[in-house]
């Protein structure tokens, strides 16, 4: 296969994009939904639709700084003194390879209603921003809680031109604090685009959609830039990796219509349990951070909670912005929250008066995990601020654990505290593991390995009290586990 002379991505990105059209290949987001304001990320590509899977992949290379050597490309791997360098096969670019969906100059706007009503708002046209991978946010403000809107994007290529491009799609506003009504909402994580199990994406995503949910929870690890052939070794490379994986029909279809909150982890951060201060190649951990909220549109801090009606709030908690460096962890105690979020934790937790307090976290607080793994609170080397957060979270009654980041689901109950935790598994069964289900722990009250799967809650109400049903799925949306929990007083 001959291939093409290694340019400099950077330079390369940008001439793709100056002779772009105006389109929506990587759709919209609906980020961040409260019971007033919602988030629309939008991002213009040069294409309609994301390069096919016929396309060449580029060849993807990393020297040893220091010596030269060509360094094998490994899974989960970081290559902190390595030296990227990336090269095409002839007739091949940034914007066609394998998946691509490269972005654009131009300009985009968001036009919304209430369901049922004949007259749109609208915001202004606004530029993308090339420095931004070419998005572009719009906060949507004084809107009416609990209710359904329906929203429309629009790109043109400049100000006196047409739009090329327009997409539909629509949300729901969460109601006020003290309505006293019910939620749904799902939560998924660990997402790896080579262990897709479909062509057009992930079968989880419509089995979700079914659902109707209010909201989507993804609690880390949306994509793996340390997996597959293409390791994400500079920003542009880890600016391809979120095209390709959001360019997906199935994903594209879904975020147009749900609401959604986004959680970092390591993998969709830099690479397998990353720390700040870290890199792979000359992509740094903090390029991680800030590519994370260019292409997810989260609220700052990264620590929030959403308040949905009178018996739902939901604790989103924070990874890795806040975890104490590899050097720290030698001469301090290791932290994965910080000072300042456990303070804002136990602060916002004991003046909550929400029916359910549901606390989702990227990485477990319960477990079990491998012997092997040191990366969360149910490890040995994070057991001192774990058995603090643990006893903080058992102060609260009606208080539930969410974890992502294990690729197995299971429902454990801490032996101490008896805080429980369920983890909503791998987004494919390709990418389930980790555990084997013939070997339970005494923590485990539900176990099930080897296959993908999600999470829904749903608060009903009934003459009584409302009443909480967690479900665990499948890939498909069947159900393979549910418990109901009323609350206690």
């Amino acid at each position: 296969m001959s291939l093409r002379r290694a340019v400099p991505f950077f330079s390369l990105f940008v001439a793709l994009g100056a002779a772009a059209g105006a389109h929506q290949a990587t759709g919209f987001k609906i980020t961040e939904p409260s019971a007033t304001g919602i988030t629309v990320w939008t991002r213009i590509t040069r294409d309609a639709n994301r390069a096919a899977d016929d396309r060449p992949l580029p060849i993807t290379q990393i020297f040893d700084r220091s010596t030269g050597v060509v360094l094998p490309l490994r899974d989960n791997a970081a290559y902190p003194n390595g030296r990227p360098v990336i090269t095409f096969p002839a007739g091949a670019d940034l914007g066609s390879i394998r998946g691509a969906a490269v972005g654009a100059p131009g300009q985009t706007r968001v036009r919304y209603r209430c369901t049922g009503q004949t007259n749109w708002l609208s915001t202004e046209w606004c530029d993308v921003d090339p420095m931004r991978d070419f998005t572009a946010t719009f906060a949507l403000s004084s809107l009416l809680p609990a209710t359904r809107y329906e929203v429309v994007v629009e790109d043109r290529a400049h100000a006196d031109a047409a739009p090329t491009s327009v997409t539909t799609g629509g949300f729901v506003t969460a109601p006020e604090a003290k309505a006293d009504t019910g939620a749904t909402f799902c939560v998924m994580s660990c997402q790896q685009y080579e262990d897709r199990d479909r062509t057009d994406g992930f079968s989880i995503y419509p089995a979700m959609l079914a659902l109707h949910p209010d909201f989507f929870v993804n609690s880390g690890d949306a994509l793996y830039y340390d997996h597959g052939p293409v390791h994400a070794l500079t920003l542009e490379l880890a600016r391809y990796h979120w095209a390709r994986m959001y360019s997906f029909p199935t994903l594209r279809d879904f975020h147009r219509q749900v609401g959604s909150f986004f959680m970092k982890d390591d993998h969709d951060t830099l690479t397998d349990d990353s720390h700040p201060g870290a890199r792979t190649g000359d992509f740094t951990f903090a390029d991680g951070l800030r590519t994370f909220r260019e292409q997810t549109a989260p609220s700052e801090p990264p620590y929030r909670t959403v308040r949905w009606g009178r018996h739902v709030e939901v604790w989103l908690l924070e990874g890795r912005d806040y975890r104490s460096t590899r050097e720290q962890d030698r001469t301090k105690t290791p932290t994965i929250l910080g000072v300042e979020q456990i303070a804002w934790l136990e602060r916002s937790l004991a003046v909550s008066n929400a029916t359910f307090r549901i606390v989702i976290t990227p990485t477990p607080m319960v477990g079990p995990d491998r012997a092997a793994k040191d990366d969360n609170y149910s490890n040995t080397g994070y057991s001192v601020e774990g058995a603090k957060i643990r006893e903080l979270l058992a102060r609260y009654k009606n208080l539930t654990v969410i974890t992502g980041d294990r690729h197995w689901q299971y429902v454990s109950r801490d032996a101490v505290t008896g805080i429980e935790e369920w983890s909503v598994g791998a987004a494919s069964n390709a990418h389930a593991g980790g555990w084997d289900e013939k070997k339970p722990r005494s923590q485990h009250r539900f176990l099930r390995t080897g296959f993908g799967g999600f999470l829904s809650c749903e608060v009903k109400m009934s003459s009584s009290d409302p009443a909480l049903t967690m479900r665990l799925h499948d890939t498909s949306g069947a159900v393979v586990f549910s418990e109901e929990k009323t609350a206690q007083k």
